[in-house]
């Protein structure tokens, strides 16, 4: 049992609002996680902590009935370093917590499944731990995934961008810039021919593939009387065609190849975190689900008006949606282009407007489970649409 309060206390606005002042970050979040699973436990789930030995993952299991199907919701509530829940994540391990309690209470037969998935932000040693998880084969007898974000409206089918972070290290030579510099060798130039080559590869990339690329010099020297000889760029390369985004980290590594070489220095790239993937859309899947949205009075656009729009961003839930049909239900909580990740985005993760529309999607989330559970031909159409190309 947690320190906290009894958890047979706490209803679905008690708990975000409780993970949002916990602000952990994630691959620690320790005190959240336990909350998450007590609850759950205390609704009659089969814990497992540690899941595939990730300190703070879990999987909570309930089997009604026959057991059939399997459905899944997952749950994150990792926070940002330094501001908080400012991407709401304390709404959507609410969500998946009570959608999960929800369900079991609505349906005659399936199993219910909670994925505690730490570190969706990446900042932590578990980062991106849905990939790890979809790689390990935790979603081999789950028939289907659902989730929610946060965000300034209503949508199912939204994009996102596959990535893949990378850090280059150069190394040059010391030397002193004003006696010696003949003997030096820039590392800090090789970090800003790269900088500024990469800034024009930007023109000559596929305009339909949604390129993204941003990047920082790290490190860039000590002193300014010595020709650096270490130097340190970190990038982010993002695409919605993930094929095209390989190579377009192959042109990224050429480039710092010829940089390297033009400043006769050497370089190492390493991968920072796992490669996230893009969006499968089930389109049978997100219409079932934005026909329940709008039964409840809400707007919520067509979906190819919402799968036409750019991608804002990037996920693990991606990779999930690439080995099991899954949608994650985009529901309001800001005005309107609120930008995210910032202090209003931090305020509006506990606001009236947010436990409102918590409350929805939870229903939603459990209505449309308990209609997967009890009606087989819009599964096998779920299932078949995730089968197509």
């Amino acid at each position: 049992m947690t320190s906290y309060e009894t958890v047979e206390d706490y209803d679905y606005w008690k708990l975000a609002l409780k993970i949002h002042e916990l602000r952990e970050i994630g691959s620690k979040e320790i005190e959240s996680s336990k909350l998450l699973m007590n609850i759950l436990k205390s609704h009659g789930f089969k814990i497992t902590e540690r899941f595939l030995e990730i300190p703070t993952a879990f999987k909570a299991e309930k089997v009604i009935g026959s057991g059939k199907p399997s459905i899944a919701f997952l749950a994150e509530y990792d926070a940002l370093p330094g501001i908080g829940h400012a991407c709401g994540h304390n709404l959507i391990a609410s969500s998946a917590i009570f959608s999960a309690i929800r369900t079991a209470e609505k349906i005659s037969n399936g199993t219910i499944t909670v994925f505690g998935t730490p570190d969706e932000e990446g900042s932590g040693e578990w980062a991106g731990s849905k990939i790890i998880m979809a790689d390990r084969g935790a979603f081999k007898n789950i028939d289907l995934v659902l989730g929610s974000h946060p965000g300034d409206e209503w949508e199912v089918g939204s994009q996102s961008l596959a990535v893949q972070d990378l850090e280059v290290t150069f190394i040059g030579k010391a030397a002193h810039e004003a006696a010696s510099p003949n003997n030096g060798r820039s590392a800090l130039d090789a970090a800003v021919l790269t900088y500024n080559a990469v800034n024009m590869m930007r023109q000559h990339v596929r305009r339909d593939a949604n390129f993204v690329m941003h990047g920082i010099i790290k490190e860039g020297g000590t002193a300014p009387n010595v020709t650096p000889e270490r130097a340190v760029l970190t990038y982010g390369i993002r695409s919605t065609d993930i094929e095209y985004h390989k190579e377009l980290v192959e042109r990224f590594i050429k480039i710092v190849e010829g940089c390297s070489i033009a400043t006769e220095t050497t370089y190492s790239i390493k991968k920072i975190g796992l490669l996230f993937s893009t969006t499968k859309i089930n389109k049978t899947l997100s219409n079932k689900i934005r026909d329940n949205i709008i039964a409840r009075g809400i707007a919520c656009p067509e979906l190819d008006d919402t799968f036409s729009r750019l991608p804002k961003g990037s996920t693990d839930f991606a990779n999930v949606s690439q080995v099991v049909p899954a949608l994650e239900v985009g529901f309001q909580i800001a005005p309107e282009g609120t930008a995210w990740h910032s202090r209003e985005s931090l305020e509006a993760a506990k606001s009236t407007r947010a436990k409102d529309s918590l409350l929805d999607v939870i229903e939603v989330l459990s209505d449309t489970a308990k209609e997967l559970t009890e009606n087989k031909r819009l599964m096998e159409d779920i299932q078949r649409d995730f089968f197509q190309k």
